[in-house]
């Protein structure tokens, strides 16, 4: 089904692990004001780490808006943590042997080994997405780009690969750049794949990681690809709750606020310099505008209303035996389950409630919504 012609909305997802699965609840609401049969009203979308997985199922069922939010509820529903990622408890003790003995013995240091071997995940995808349906989608109408943001360990540039139509070009700024590709798992593993968590990507004979890591502008590929408004689910917590720590911060405590830190900050700091170049426009007459290179640009932002680590903390115990132990050496435990855990928490109960909350956060904002993707009075289904 092609979609009729409307201002071009992106909508961006961003990464957080298993938090991604509040996503799902977001749109499964949004998608409860459309009638069932239309496209997603999303035409550009773009997504990192997780969010990238979860933009990529909804482009292979754009032309379907109900359909494709079904879909990726189902998967998330029913998830277990031994379908993403294993503890690779013996390859750990084994290379770090082999990098104390050749430290002993002064030869080169061994590669890095992640703690994690993420080919459940792999598995997963080529089972689950069908990437032929993206082009089917494009062809006919129901979408006009996907894109996938991963990270350059070779350049240390934040690389988006999009597929779309043909008038799309590729883009190269400081830091950053955009390259035509037809995407495939390799390009969701790449931008999936957290430093020392899970192990780099190689892809065309560079190897990438989590695209949130060189991501300073993560609005930069919607702005691209001709967004013209934004519309943005992130895994920030709605309002910080500040706080003292009880003793000195764990391991754990240390690798989740840079976890956050990676995800979130950049992101708050881009829709901030769009909210001040959006002002600076408003200030300039209408028949200067068409000579400045600048435009305006709305967006919305949906965040979590309840700190998402405190869920994580009673749902700690559904993780397999050996990553609850390997993470307890971090710090973790069942009384202080916080941090990296919620990251690694892809277990259904969890998935579940992380889905719900975003329902009913979305269900507290849907007039906005509405109004901000200009849905229809008579479209709106909010029963």
């Amino acid at each position: 089904m092609e979609r009729e012609e409307t201002a071009a909305c992106a909508l961006i997802l961003t990464g957080g692990g298993a938090r991604a699965a509040y996503q799902i609840g977001v749109l499964k609401a949004i998608s409860e004001c459309y009638p069932r049969g239309q496209p997603i009203p999303f035409p550009i979308l773009c997504g990192t780490s997780a969010g990238a997985i979860n933009a990529t199922g909804l482009a292979c069922y754009a032309s379907c808006f109900h359909l494709a939010v079904r879909k990726l509820e189902y998967v998330w529903r029913h998830l277990h943590t031994e379908q993403i990622l294993r503890l690779q408890a013996g390859k750990i003790v084994s290379h770090s042997l082999k990098s104390l003995l050749s430290g002993l013995l002064g030869r080169p240091a061994q590669m890095a080994l992640p703690l994690f071997d993420n080919s459940p995940l792999e598995r997963l995808l080529e089972k689950l997405i069908d990437f032929q349906r993206i082009d089917n989608n494009l062809l006919y109408g129901a979408l006009e780009v996907l894109a996938v943001t991963a990270s350059n360990y070779n350049t240390g540039d934040s690389t988006t690969f999009f597929q779309g139509r043909p008038h799309h070009q590729a883009w190269a700024r400081a830091g950053r750049s955009g390259r035509a590709a037809i995407i495939a798992t390799p390009h969701l593993m790449a931008s999936s794949a957290l430093p020392f968590i899970f192990k780099p990507c190689r892809l065309q004979n560079h190897f990438y990681g989590d695209g949130s890591i060189h991501q300073l502008n993560p609005l930069s590929p919607a702005i691209h690809l001709g967004a013209d408004k934004i519309l943005i689910i992130s895994l920030a917590t709605e309002e910080a709750e500040p706080g003292m720590l009880s003793s000195d911060p764990s391991s754990s405590d240390i690798a989740g606020h840079l976890l956050d830190t990676i995800f979130t900050d950049a992101l708050t700091s881009d829709i901030e310099r769009l909210q001040r170049i959006n002002s600076t426009i408003r200030l300039i007459p209408e028949h200067k505008r068409a000579q400045i290179s600048l435009r305006h640009i709305d967006n919305l932002v949906l965040k979590p209303s309840q700190n998402l680590d405190v869920l994580t903390e009673k749902h700690f115990h559904k993780l397999p035996f050996n990553i609850r132990a390997m993470l307890r050496l971090f710090g973790v435990d069942a009384g202080d389950a916080t941090g990296l855990a919620s990251f690694l928490l892809f277990e259904k109960e969890y998935c579940q409630e992380l889905i719900e909350l975003g329902y009913q956060d979305t269900r507290d904002r849907l007039t906005d919504i509405c109004n901000f993707l200009s849905v229809p009075l008579d479209l709106r289904k909010t029963g």
